[in-house]
């Protein structure tokens, strides 16, 4: 069940947790010059990071900046691109507390 009040200082702690992360990853990526995570071909790592970010820029978009994260967002768009993504997307659909 979800809550009905939140606590400020709860989604504040997520939201810096999730920020935080994020600029790790984009920080690794920015480094890294072939198309996936470890090489040229796509792997593990690569699904897990798409599927995350595909998650965060649907449920959380505020906290997913383009422009902050350049290099995550070619790599999701990387891996959006190709057709077994476009095949198997599901959009996001919370539940609505009822």
């Amino acid at each position: 069940m979800l809550r009905k009040d939140q606590s400020k200082i709860w989604v504040e702690r997520c939201q810096a947790q999730i920020g935080g992360v994020l600029d790790v990853l984009e920080k690794e990526r920015a480094c890294i010059a072939t198309p996936y995570w470890f090489g040229a071909r796509i792997g593990h790592a690569d699904i897990a990071a798409a599927y995350v970010l595909r998650f965060t820029g649907e449920a959380h978009p505020q906290l997913l900046d383009a422009a902050r994260h350049p290099a995550l967002a070619a790599h999701a768009a990387r891996c959006e691109a190709l057709t077994v993504f476009q095949e198997i997307a599901q959009p996001l659909a919370p539940p609505s507390g009822d």
